[in-house]
């Protein structure tokens, strides 16, 4: 079989963005090129995941403008106390977690326009781990070092994403967690215990509850890269 025949090959997909009011200069759409190997009904999951994703996004901004602080914002400054910024970031320093994540969803907005405005090509790539890789993570991304020109590119493992028995907000969780990645956030390998980029996404996973005692974080975290 040719090189050039084994190379894969991808589809551009728009998913609308939502308005929140009084977040300006938003583009309609975000854009994806998703690798075709993915099958008609695993894009589509991969789209829900997506508007889902950017569901919740909006919801933040709705919450805040309505009461001050959303539910995400809530439960993370209870939980989220290192990392608390990108790595790129150079002003003061946060010393609440529900200003961090505020901060933190204005960057993922800003990738947001990047994305939407075409300033960036944004892929996801197509992941089928070998036999022997047990790993339960869903989507997979490098950690950006710069301010801006950062596309939203992520791999997804397509085991995880055809597994009927895991829940669709653990795939968002997931999701979320590349995203903040792509952010310029950042955690020690396999350690996501009051990191900002490990408690957003677990905030969203739980429905925004209190951690219980009886469920460690790992029935979250495995789906993390």
């Amino acid at each position: 079989m040719s090189i050039e025949k084994d190379k894969p090959r991808y589809e551009l997909i728009s998913v609308p963005l939502p308005q929140p009011p009084g977040v300006p200069n938003l583009p309609p759409k975000l854009f994806f090129y998703v690798d075709n190997r993915f099958s008609a009904s695993q894009k589509i999951r991969i789209r829900n995941i997506i508007n889902v994703t950017t569901a919740f996004w909006e919801q933040h901004y709705l919450q805040k403008t309505a009461s001050g602080i959303s539910q995400l914002a809530a439960c993370i400054d209870k939980y989220a106390k290192r990392e608390l910024t990108p790595i790129w970031f150079k002003g003061i320093p946060f010393t609440s977690g529900a200003d961090a994540l505020n901060y933190a969803m204005d960057v993922l907005t800003f990738r947001f326009r990047e994305n939407g405005f075409r300033k960036v090509k944004s892929i996801i790539k197509y992941y089928a781990p070998a036999k022997r890789d047990k790993s339960t993570a869903f989507a997979f991304s490098k950690t950006s070092e710069e301010i801006k020109n950062t596309s939203l590119s992520v791999k997804i493992n397509k085991m995880v994403l055809g597994n009927p028995n895991t829940a669709n907000l653990s795939h968002v969780g997931s999701l979320l967690h590349a995203w903040l990645h792509r952010s310029g956030y950042l955690h020690p390998n396999n350690v996501y215990k009051s990191f900002l980029i490990g408690e957003a996404a677990m905030c969203i996973m739980r429905g925004f509850q209190d951690k219980n005692p009886g469920t460690p974080d790992s029935t979250f975290t495995q789906f993390f890269d």
